[in-house]
C-alpha cells in the first residue's frame, strides 16, 4: 500500500518516500497483531462475570479505536502517541496500551491454567 503524496508549502506534491511507506506498514502490522490480541482476550471475557464482561466491552472498544487509528499503513502514518500502544517513558499508559496490557495479562493467565 502506498501513502498519500506529500505536499509542501507551495502546494507541490511528491510521492511519499519508500522509508515512510515501509515504516507505516511496519506500524500497521504491529497494530493489527495487537488488535488481534485484545480481541482474543475480549472474546474470552464476554461470557464471564459481570465485571469481566465490562472489561470485555472496554477491550472491544479500544480494539476498534486502535484499528481505526492505525490498522492500515495510510492511517498508521499519522498515528498520534495518545492513540498508540507503545510505552512512553515518563508518561501514563494510553487507553490503548492499558487495553493491550490487560489483554496480555488475561491471555497469559489463561495459558498458565
Amino acid at each position: 500500500m502506498s501513502l498519500p503524496p506529500v505536499t509542501n508549502w507551495h502546494g507541490e506534491e511528491r510521492p511519499a518516500s519508500y522509508e515512510a511507506t515501509a515504516r507505516a506498514e511496519v506500524i500497521a502490522a504491529r497494530i493489527r497483531r495487537e488488535v488481534a490480541e485484545i480481541r482474543a482476550a475480549a472474546d474470552q471475557l464476554v461470557g464471564a462475570s459481570p465485571a469481566e464482561a465490562e472489561v470485555a466491552v472496554f477491550l472491544t472498544v479500544q480494539a476498534e479505536l486502535l484499528e481505526r487509528a492505525g490498522g492500515e499503513a495510510s492511517s498508521a502514518h499519522h498515528l498520534r502517541p495518545e492513540q498508540d500502544t507503545r510505552q512512553e517513558s515518563g508518561m501514563f499508559p494510553t487507553a490503548a496500551r492499558s487495553a493491550l496490557l490487560i489483554a496480555r495479562a488475561h491471555l497469559a493467565d489463561q495459558a498458565g491454567r
